[in-house]
């Protein structure tokens, strides 16, 4: 074999290896805290902070998602205090979510999630007590949202999805956070509230 032939299989190999994927996150976090405006007061820093949090463990799970090629379901708590992310595959997406029975990432972000599985319960974190999450909308009322291989987002039965949004509060503060329809593409809004 030649040595452009050698060149050419080289080039050829695919995947993330950890420390791309792990240098790819990092840079993922430090723009997830430039997204959100900076604000003095109490209740609308602790808001952009969970603001910042769920921006950085939606673009973690979607990473994640590529790197493993795998799908990684984002379930909003019904009662508003916060989200997991399980690890699913191809053929239970249109499974029911069951939290004695789910299979939860590893936290690559939250050093206090429980049991390092991306398990976050506002009401279980003294820094975010106050928050909220509402008006949990993806594909037209789904209260899920999942990442494909390719770091796109799907719907239940596996289309490509039509995307959706939710919305984070702390005290008279809120935020949309929206996810573009197929990419995932995510966007912050500031919807009220004055420092």
């Amino acid at each position: 074999m030649d040595q452009k032939q050698q060149h050419d299989s080289h080039r050829h190999l695919s995947g993330w290896t950890f420390i791309e994927l792990l240098i790819t996150i990092m840079i993922l976090v430090a723009s997830a805290s430039v997204i959100v405006p900076y604000a003095s007061s109490g209740a609308s820093a602790a808001g952009q902070s969970a603001t910042r949090l769920a921006v950085t463990e939606l673009l973690a799970a979607q990473m994640d998602a590529v790197a493993s090629q795998g799908y990684r379901r984002i379930h909003f708590f019904n009662d508003g205090t916060g989200w997991c992310i399980e690890e699913l595959e191809s053929g239970n997406l249109a499974s029911a979510f069951d939290f004695a029975t789910a299979s939860f990432a590893d936290d690559i972000v939250e050093s206090q999630g429980q049991n390092q599985q991306s398990i976050m319960r506002f009401s279980e974190d003294s820094r975010f007590n106050s928050i909220s999450i509402s008006n949990i909308t993806f594909d037209g009322g789904n209260s899920e949202v999942t990442f494909d291989p390719t770091g796109g987002i799907v719907a239940p039965d596996g289309s490509p999805s039509t995307g959706g949004s939710f919305e984070l509060h702390s005290g008279e503060f809120q935020w949309q956070i929206q996810l573009a329809p197929l990419t995932g593409k995510l966007t912050v809004n500031e919807l009220g509230g004055t420092p």
